[in-house]
C-alpha cells in the first residue's frame, strides 16, 4: 500500500511488478520483507512523496530496489536462523554427526551449523534436548518432534585459470600405511584382485618412495609438490600452511584453480586436532576443495561391532591392535566403508555437475576426486571375511630377518611401535614374540585385502558412470611399514621397507603404460606435476609453483625410460636416538637422518641437528649406512640386502664418499 504514496500510476506501477519480482526471487522471507517495506515508507516520508515529479519518482524507485534488494541479500545471507524452520522433520540418519551440543534453541541450534564449514544439515530433537550439527545427508527428511534446517549451498567460485578442452579427471586414493603387500607386487600371500586389476590396466612403479615415513610429513610434502625440508614439517605439530606455505597451492587446489569440481573425504590431508595444526583449515577445506560440497569427515567413527577375535596366551580376544569384526563387507559401518560409500557419492555428484555442464557449455566439467582410506592403519579392525583369505595364524610365515641390521647406528632404528606387545625389551634384537607376530601380519595382511574390496567398489563405480576412459586413478601407500622387519614394528625409519611405496597410476590414453611395469627411481613429490601432466593441465611451475617433483610423462610415453631421475631421497626427524614420537615442534629436533635410493645402493646419514637455526650440522655426524641393492627388483619385500651395514667395508669407500657428496647437494636445494 505504500506506493500509493508515489505520484504516478505508472511510477507505482513499476514498482508493485519490481517488488513482486524480488519476492519471488528471494523466496518471499516472510520475517524480513514487511520490515524492509516498513523501513522504506518511514525513509520516504519526509521526502514530501505527493510533491514528486517523474524524475524524482525513478530516482526514487531506484533507490527503493536497491534498498530491497540489498536487504534481501543480507536476510538470506543469514540463512533465516530467526525462526522459519522445518518443524517436527528430523534429518536422516544417514548423515554424519560433526558434532552435538545439548539444550539449545532451535536458532542456535542453526547457527552452530552455519559456524561449522563442513556442516549441512541441522537437527534439534526436542526429546533428547539434543542439536545435532551434520554433514551432507541423501534422502529425506522423516517426520518426527524435531526441528531442522539445511545451509545454503555457496555457489562456486570462479575459476581463475581456464579449463583445457577436453581436460582429464583425476581419482585420487591414498592408503594410509600400505606396503607393497599386494598380488601385483609378487607377494603370493595376497588377496588384491582389484589392486592387481588396477596394475594390470595401469603403470606400476616397482620403485617409487615417498620422503618421509610418517603420515603428516609425508601428506604435506606430496600434496604441496614440496619436500619435507621446503615445507618444514617433520612432525605432527606444524602445518605447511605456516610461514612460507600460506598461499602455496596444493595438489587438489590446482586442478580446482582450472576449473574442476574438487571433492574429498577420509584422510587426505593430515587432520587437525587440539594440539595439532592450530588455527588451520581442517582437511584444507575450502582452499583445496570446491566450497559448495562439504568434505567429507576425516575418519568417522566406526558403527557398532563386535570383535570375534579368538583369546590366544595371555592375549583376550581384543588387544586393541587387531579386530576379526562381525560386519559383511558391503555394510557401511567402519569407517572406511562409510568413507568408500562417501566416495562412491562424490562420484555421482560430479557426473551430474559434469553432465549439467555440458548440456549448458557443451564442455563437461573434469573433476579431481579425493578418497583417504585408513586401513591398514592400526587399529586393524577390518571384516571378518577377509580373514578367511588367509591361513590361521601359526601358518602365517614371519619376517625373513626379524633381527636388527648388523653394524647399524643405534639412532636408525626403533622399538616396536603402534602394536601392543611388542617393545617389552628395547633393544636391538629379541623383542619380537612369534606369535603375536604371526597374528598381526595375517591382520595386516586382511587389512590391505578389506582396502582392496572398497578400491574396488569405487573402481566398478567410476566404471558405471562411464569415466573409466577419461580418468587418472592413483593409488598407493602415504610411506611404508615394517612387520618385524630388523625387529621393528610400524613405519618411522629410512629402510626399503618404511620408505617404499606401492604406486600405481592408470591412464588409458597413455596407451604405452598400459599393463606395464617401470623400475624408476620415482618419489611422492612427483605426484603433482606428474598428474597435471597426465590431465593435460599446464605445469604447475609455469604458474608460479616452485614446487620440488619431477613430471613422469615421460616414463608413460616409454616405461623402459629410467633417466629421469636417477636418485630419490628420503629423511627422518627424531628427538632422541630412539624417539619415534610425532608429539614435537621443528625446533626440539635433535638428529636428522638423510637417505638417498640409486639404483643398487641405499646410503643413510644422520646428523645432528642446529635447533636455534633449524638445520642440521653437517659436520656433526653421529651415524652413517649403506645397503647394497643389487639385483632388487623392486619386486621383493624380503631382499637381504638391508641386513648387514658395508659403510665402514674399505672397497665401498669411494661410493660412500660420492653418495654423501649427493645427499649434502640434496640438502642445499
Amino acid at each position: 500500500n505504500w506506493t500509493s504514496l508515489l505520484p504516478t500510476r505508472s511510477c507505482r506501477s513499476i514498482l508493485c511488478l519490481t517488488i513482486a519480482v524480488l519476492k519471488v526471487f528471494f523466496h518471499l522471507l516472510p520475517s524480513h520483507i514487511p520490515n524492509t517495506i516498513t523501513n522504506f515508507r518511514e525513509s520516504t516520508a519526509p521526502l514530501g512523496t505527493q510533491n514528486m515529479t517523474r524524475r524524482t519518482c525513478v530516482a526514487a524507485a531506484s533507490l527503493s530496489i536497491f534498498a530491497l534488494l540489498t536487504t534481501a541479500r543480507s536476510a538470506l545471507s543469514q540463512d533465516d536462523c530467526s525462526g522459519n524452520f522445518m518443524k517436527n522433520q528430523c534429518s536422516g540418519d544417514n548423515a554424519t554427526v560433526i558434532r552435538w551440543i545439548m539444550n539449545v534453541s532451535a536458532a542456535d541450534c542453526c547457527k552452530a551449523c552455519h559456524a561449522e564449514p563442513q556442516c549441512q544439515t541441522w537437527t534439534l530433537n526436542i526429546g533428547e534436548h539434543k542439536c545435532y550439527v551434520k554433514g551432507p545427508m541423501t534422502g529425506d527428511f522423516r517426520p518426527g518432534t524435531c526441528v531442522s534446517g539445511l545451509k545454503p549451498t555457496p555457489p562456486p567460485s570462479p575459476a581463475p585459470y581456464p579449463t583445457p578442452k577436453n581436460a582429464k579427471n583425476v581419482l585420487f586414493m591414498p592408503v594410509d600405511d600400505m606396503r607393497p603387500s599386494i598380488g601385483a607386487f609378487n607377494f603370493s600371500m595376497a588377496h588384491t584382485p582389484n589392486l592387481d586389476k588396477l596394475a594390470s590396466e595401469g603403470l606400476l612403479f616397482k620403485r617409487a618412495y615417498v620422503q618421509y615415513a610418517f603420515c603428516s610429513p609425508s601428506r604435506n610434502s606430496f600434496l604441496s609438490g614440496r619436500r619435507p625440508d621446503t615445507t618444514r614439517v617433520w612432525e605432527f605439530t606444524d602445518h605447511f600452511r605456516e610461514g612460507a606455505g600460506k598461499n602455496w597451492v596444493t595438489l587438489p587446489q590446482f586442478f580446482k584453480r582450472h576449473g574442476y569440481l574438487t571433492l574429498g573425504g577420509g584422510k587426505i590431508f593430515h587432520p587437525s586436532s587440539a594440539t595439532e595444526n592450530i588455527g588451520l583449515p581442517d582437511n584444507d577445506w575450502p582452499e583445496s576443495w570446491s566450497p559448495e560440497y562439504p568434505y567429507f569427515a576425516n575418519q568417522p567413527p566406526n558403527g557398532p561391532h563386535t570383535c570375534l577375535n579368538p583369546a590366544i596366551g595371555r592375549d583376550g580376544p581384543g588387544d586393541g591392535t587387531w579386530c576379526e569384526a562381525d560386519v559383511k563387507k558391503e555394510d557401511s559401518v567402519l569407517s572406511d566403508q562409510q568413507i568408500r560409500d562417501n566416495c562412491l557419492d562424490h562420484l555421482r555428484i560430479a557426473k551430474n555437475v559434469s553432465d549439467a555442464a555440458k548440456s549448458t557449455t557443451g564442455q563437461a566439467r573434469p573433476f579431481f576426486v579425493a578418497c583417504g582410506f585408513h586401513k591398514p592403519h592400526v587399529p586393524w579392525v577390518v571384516p571378518k571375511e577377509f580373514f578367511a583369505f588367509f591361513p590361521e595364524y601359526p601358518d602365517i610365515p614371519l619376517a625373513a630377518d626379524v633381527f636388527a641390521p648388523i653394524g647399524m647406528p643405534a639412532v636408525a632404528w626403533h622399538p616396536p611401535a603402534d602394536v601392543h606387545g611388542m617393545d617389552e625389551t628395547p633393544s636391538f634384537n629379541g623383542t619380537t614374540n612369534y606369535t603375536r607376530s604371526r597374528l598381526y601380519r595375517r591382520a595386516y595382511y586382511a587389512a590391505i585385502s578389506y582396502q582392496d574390496y572398497n578400491i574396488g567398489r569405487v573402481l566398478a563405480e567410476l566404471d558405471t558412470l562411464g569415466f573409466t576412459d577419461s580418468t587418472v586413478v592413483i593409488t598407493f601407500g602415504d610411506h611404508g611399514w615394517q612387520l618385524g622387519e630388523h625387529d621393528t614394528w610400524a613405519k618411522m625409519t629410512n629402510f626399503e621397507l618404511g620408505t617404499h611405496t606401492p604406486l600405481i597410476i592408470k591412464a588409458p590414453w597413455m596407451t604405452g603404460s598400459v599393463g606395464r611395469m617401470t623400475s624408476v627411481l620415482a618419489e611422492a613429490v612427483d605426484f603433482y606435476p606428474t598428474l597435471a601432466a597426465l590431465a593435460g593441465l599446464p605445469t604447475p611451475e609455469s604458474e608460479g609453483e616452485q614446487i620440488n617433483g619431477t613430471s613422469l610423462l615421460p616414463v608413460f610415453e616409454d616405461p623402459t625410460n629410467t633417466t629421469v631421475k636417477t636418485a630419490a631421497f628420503s629423511q627422518f626427524a627424531k628427538i632422541s636416538e630412539l624417539s619415534v614420537d610425532p608429539h614435537f615442534v621443528r625446533n626440539q629436533t635433535k638428529f636428522m637422518g638423510y637417505t638417498i635410493r640409486v639404483d643398487e645402493w641405499r646410503y643413510t646419514c644422520w646428523f645432528q641437528f642446529d635447533q636455534v637455526n633449524i638445520r642440521p650440522f653437517f659436520n656433526k655426524i653421529v651415524g652413517r649406512e649403506l645397503y647394497d641393492h643389487r639385483g632388487d627388483t623392486g619386486l621383493w619385500l624380503d631382499f637381504p640386502g638391508e641386513n648387514r651395514n658395508l659403510v665402514n667395508e674399505t672397497q665401498y669407500a669411494s661410493l660412500v664418499s660420492e653418495l654423501h657428496s649427493r645427499v649434502l647437494d640434496y640438502c642445499q636445494l
